[in-house]
């Protein structure tokens, strides 16, 4: 799809994962400035991590509620020059295994399950009727307390997985691309989401990693225009987990403890808010009567 291309405006598969993190406010308002005038993805905080090593320590906060989304303490740094269209994929060439490019007119049920019961936290309902495909992209489309996710059927033990995406703004609703454990056996099994956008401006994208029985969690922020198509992929291997975003590195953690242990699948949906700490704010009187997270193609790689 064309980056020019703009948004159209217009409920795992019983009920989505429960995803955890706790946020704390970081303004930084030149470097959000930059990144409008430039159109690029830049840092936006500080601190240890990102690409150019391991990952850094756990964020935490004594007494807190272990399922509560905690804010990436890493940093990600991209260069200014990288285009959107840009494949991680390509860049890296790994070897692909099978995809789905959106090109008919529903989804197709061999290779996804749509979810049902409540979105996550409880807040609203999953709807299969929020999800559709038309003009080469899936549409999960979010209206006051219905939303949508849908699931890969078939998990692996590691491999790379990438998505072209963009999110429409819209306070209340987190847009997340996300692995998670075949097992169901969360927190233990673990968690990886390669792309988490909460935040109604859709100007910030998480890359975090969850692990071990207390829902340790790492990762990274960055900033930029979300609204627009970027490419999303994640590489999990025996030894390292690595996010990119539009072919670039942004994250890399190789401590044995928070590698998945297990097999897991792709996931796709919309969450609604309130959840967590501030995280997903609730939805308010600015917050548009359609909201959508659109997905150009999905393609899964070997490892």
């Amino acid at each position: 799809m064309p980056d020019t291309q703009q948004l159209s405006m217009p409920d795992p598969p019983s009920a989505p994962p429960p995803r955890d993190w706790h946020r704390t406010v970081i303004v930084v308002a030149a470097i959000a400035a930059v990144a409008a005038l430039v159109g690029v993805l830049i840092v936006v905080v500080g601190g240890q991590g990102g690409s150019d090593g391991d990952a850094p320590a756990a964020s935490s906060e004594a007494g807190r509620d272990t399922r509560d989304p905690l804010r990436p303490q890493g940093q990600s740094r991209l260069d200014p020059g990288t285009r959107s269209d840009t494949e991680a994929a390509v860049r890296n060439n790994w070897p692909l295994l099978t995809n789905d490019e959106f090109d008919g007119t529903k989804i197709d049920p061999a290779l996804w399950s749509l979810y049902t019961g409540e979105t996550t936290g409880g807040v609203g309902r999953h709807d299969p009727d929020n999800v559709t495909v038309n003009d080469g992209t899936m549409k999960i489309t979010s209206h006051g307390y219905s939303s949508a996710g849908m699931a890969w059927t078939q998990g692996q033990l590691h491999g790379r997985w990438e998505v072209r995406a963009r999110a429409q703004q819209g306070v209340g609703y987190g847009a997340v691309i996300l692995l998670w454990p075949d097992a169901e056996d969360w927190p233990e099994g673990g968690e990886i989401n390669f792309m988490e956008i909460p935040n109604g401006a859709r100007n910030e994208s998480h890359f975090v990693l969850h692990y071990s029985e207390d829902n340790s969690q790492i990762g990274t922020t960055t900033v930029g225009d979300f609204t627009q198509w970027h490419n999303y992929a994640v590489e999990w291997g025996p030894d390292h987990v690595a996010g990119f975003i539009d072919g670039q590195e942004i994250f890399r953690s190789s401590d044995p403890k928070t590698i998945p242990p297990r097999p897991m699948h792709l996931a796709i949906q919309q969450d609604i808010g309130p959840y967590g700490k501030d995280w997903i704010p609730p939805l308010d009187d600015t917050t548009p009567e359609r909201v959508q997270l659109e997905v150009d193609w999905v393609r899964i790689y070997g490892y």
